[in-house]
């Protein structure tokens, strides 16, 4: 049965999701582009989807309708590949009814834990020699009897596995990880899945939240290291608060040193609280931000491609 805060953030999230393709409607119609006016009609419709399959959900969940499946659904219309940290929100038996994963008869060890907020940590871990992965993919991981499928944030070259996870109050998963200690034995699923990057473009517009920043970051440590040339990753990073930004001081780097590959722009939500004193970068939800971005950085559906990764509501 839905709780009266899932059947809340589903009525939010729908009204969200509709305001936003009206204000892209009303940016469409004074557009002057025919590509950028295309691109805003693609994403007024996939905002439309995501309303529509929201109030389908809270129209099978309201008291009175009948039994419905056991949590509210995830977009997927749009190429986001969710980071599963947040998985321990959906219903535990998540576990038991998706196809069994093979797992790695060999372990990680974990050999870094870095608390970044009490909700957001950073894990580094042995890779078992068998352990093969390309840049942006994921990984099932067991631990205390559960298993969740997260992003890596590690790229090939690099001989450890590496996480930026968040932990969910009351997640099966989440409580397991907060007594997770370094020396500590993970048994490690086969990458699967993910987003890759697609060289047949020459701009890659990166849109994520807080640990949707995951695979983008092993993407780009990949791109980096091999030398490549060619193509430009613009990166929009969201967040409610700038401890929040995993990866901002490395990404910024990168951005600084390789500033013909990388453009990375932060932004915070929420920019009057105190926990954001002395931010000076963009504010903003970042899925409002992205219009006025593509059309400033000359970016159409011709030339660039688009990857999402965290909160569907962004």
């Amino acid at each position: 049965m839905a709780s009266d805060s899932d059947l809340s953030g589903a009525r939010q999230g729908a009204q969200h999701s509709l305001a936003e393709q009206d204000a892209l409607s009303q940016r469409q119609a004074g557009c002057g582009s025919d590509s950028l006016r295309a691109t805003l009609a693609d994403i007024g419709q996939r905002k439309s989807g995501q309303a529509r399959r929201m109030l389908e959900w809270l129209a099978r969940h309201e008291p009175g309708a009948g039994a419905p499946p056991s949590e509210p659904p995830t977009s997927t219309s749009e190429p986001i590949a969710n980071d599963e940290s947040t998985d321990d929100r959906r219903d535990a038996s998540m576990t038991n009814t998706e196809p069994a994963t093979p797992m790695t008869s060999e372990g990680g060890e974990v050999l870094e834990r870095r608390d970044i907020t009490p909700e957001l940590l950073v894990l580094k871990v042995t890779r078992p020699a068998d352990f093969d992965y390309v840049a942006g993919q994921s990984v099932k991981v067991e631990f205390g009897g559960v298993r969740r499928t997260y992003s890596l944030v590690s790229a090939p070259h690099e001989p450890f596995l590496e996480f930026f996870i968040e932990l969910v109050p009351g997640g099966r998963m989440s409580e397991q990880l907060n007594q997770l200690k370094e020396g500590d034995q993970l048994t490690l699923g086969k990458a699967r899945g993910g987003l890759r990057f697609d060289e047949r473009y020459p701009n890659h517009l990166m849109i994520a939240t807080v640990t949707g920043i995951n695979p983008f970051v092993s993407i780009l440590r990949d791109y980096v290291h091999k030398g490549s040339q060619g193509h430009h990753f613009h990166v929009m990073h969201g967040a409610s608060y700038q401890n929040e930004h995993g990866y901002r001081e490395e990404l910024a780097a990168m951005a600084s040193a390789h500033p013909d590959l990388i453009t990375y722009t932060p932004t915070v939500s929420r920019p009057d609280e105190a926990a954001n004193q002395g931010w000076t970068g963009q504010t903003g939800r970042v899925n409002t931000l992205v219009a006025e971005y593509l059309s400033s950085a000359g970016l159409t559906v011709d030339n660039t491609l688009v990857y999402a990764c965290g909160h569907s509501g962004m």
